[in-house]
């Protein structure tokens, strides 16, 4: 069900679990029953409505306020293309996530802290669906916790350690988490997906949506064998997506990314990479059938003035519907499993990745399968099946080759190139964008950029800009260096 971003939302910073024994214990206790206007099955299902409408737009929001593009800049997938005082983006671009404040820092802040006042948002929703939800529909208690799932997983793939869950205390008030390790982060999303699980009531759609959040969680802890397990009974042709209204008005703040980049008076300030920094993939060269561009908008500067030149790459396969990004599909979860396969089965592994290549769907799942998108059937006609390149740091390469373009745009590169570093044993100036930056003597800099930075995940707020310094005590940015994956 498509939802509008403005619907009612509940904005508390934070708040969730910082003891295992919290993590799950959101419906209220026996014989307590909610009051309040939000006590009845209406009022519950508007309240989480309006909370998935924060969420999605802390994901997919345009402008600041969307994780998903700030997080592919950061990466190889997108590169900086905007107006010339636009320092903070080409900072990030840069891989120098870490300003001096203000707003050259307050991009990434804007995310990080959006993504937590949804998820909050959510929790709070959880007891009255858990209460006044039917039978019929208390599938919808699974997809909620799958969605703090998300929240979560998001927050530890593209942030440093540090960020902290504070809690709802029973009866009223707030206790303060303490700052957590990108792993423990990943471990209370395991826990929420595992409760989407428990609840999703038999609903494919939640199942599906919580089966490849938990594998994906499990995969980014190193976890293979039960990450494959987890996602096992997805179908290819599965996809749920970040869904937004699109907006092509001159209110970029709430707009889905490519929804509101097509119009007139919109920054397209971020365009498809290729081979950026050197180690970045060929995403435009290589004309692979599953990323082809719509080539007819050039970048632009629509509210400052003036056309930088150059030709905008718009993915095709967003361009049926410019408001939806696929946030789980069943791609990935055969991605997952061909993973698994590495190093011990190779024949496997390819047998995995060839069965996508060469339509491992059939009938009224060509469409979905294809693409894992939901949007552009077709899309992968004329991939030709892989050969095994011989050796396992090849095989590694090409799998994540494959995961890169099966899943562009979607969010799961930067946690991918993290893996590489952390799990694989990759040389991060090997795996990121280096060398010389090309946007590096753009005016709007705080000094000029003669090279890439080093780092490989965005820096946690520090200067205040939420109050997290005032209302949390223990919180202290980052606990671990933004160089460290």
């Amino acid at each position: 069900m498509r939802m509008r971003s403005g619907v009612l939302g509940l904005l508390v910073t934070g708040l969730a679990a910082c003891r295992p024994s919290d993590i799950l214990s959101v419906p209220p206790p026996a014989g307590v029953v909610p009051s309040g206007g939000l006590a009845n099955q209406s009022g519950a299902e508007n309240a989480f409505a309006g909370a998935k409408g924060q969420l999605f737009t802390a994901l997919d929001g345009a402008y600041s306020g969307g994780l998903l593009s700030w997080s592919e800049l950061l990466t190889d997938e997108f590169t900086f293309s905007g107006f010339a005082f636009d320092g903070y983006n080409a900072g990030v671009d840069a891989r120098i996530t870490a300003g001096g404040g203000g707003f050259f820092e307050f991009t990434t802040d804007s995310p990080w802290g959006a993504l937590l006042q949804a998820r909050s948002a959510v929790l709070l929703a959880l007891p009255n669906l858990a209460h006044y939800e039917p039978p019929s529909a208390r599938a919808t208690v699974g997809e909620a916790y799958a969605l703090v799932g998300y929240a979560e997983l998001v927050l530890a793939e593209s942030y440093c350690a540090g960020t902290t869950l504070d809690g709802v205390v029973s009866g009223g008030g707030l206790f303060y988490g303490t700052p957590l390790t990108t792993d423990s982060l990943l471990g209370v999303a395991v826990a929420h997906f595992d409760s989407a699980v428990t609840a999703a009531n038999g609903d494919a759609t939640v199942l599906g949506l919580a089966s490849v959040g938990l594998g994906r969680a499990l995969v980014d802890r190193g976890e293979y064998s039960a990450a494959a397990t987890a996602v096992a009974n997805v179908p290819t042709g599965f996809v749920y997506n970040v869904t937004m209204e699109p907006n092509l008005s001159a209110a970029p703040f709430t707009a889905p990314v490519y929804g509101d980049a097509v119009a007139a008076d919109y920054d397209r300030y971020f365009n498809v990479a290729d081979q950026e920094g050197g180690n970045g993939l060929n995403f435009i060269s290589a004309h692979d059938p599953r990323l082809t561009f719509d080539t007819s908008l050039q970048t632009l500067d629509g509210v400052y003035g003036g056309v930088v030149p150059g030709t905008w790459y718009l993915p095709t396969k967003f361009e049926a519907d410019l408001a939806d990004i696929p946030l789980a599909t069943g791609i990935e979860a055969r991605l997952i499993e061909a993973e698994n396969q590495l190093p011990a089965n190779p024949g496997m592994w390819l047998t995995d990745l060839n069965a996508l290549r060469t339509g491992g769907c059939s009938g009224a799942e060509d469409s979905t399968c294809s693409l894992g998108s939901a949007q552009v059937a077709g899309q992968a006609s004329g991939l030709v099946p892989l050969a095994d390149p011989g050796s396992d740091s090849a095989r590694v390469s090409l799998l994540f080759r494959e995961r890169a373009f099966w899943l562009f745009g979607t969010g799961a590169r930067l946690g991918d190139l993290r893996r590489l570093i952390r799990q694989y044993g990759r040389d991060a100036e090997k795996v990121f964008p280096t060398g010389p930056y090309p946007n590096g003597n753009n005016p709007g800099l705080p000094s000029p950029l003669p090279n890439y930075g080093t780092d490989v995940n965005i820096t946690l707020p520090t200067f205040g800009y939420y109050g997290t310094k005032d209302t949390n005590p223990n919180y202290k940015g980052c606990i671990t260096s933004t160089k460290t994956a």
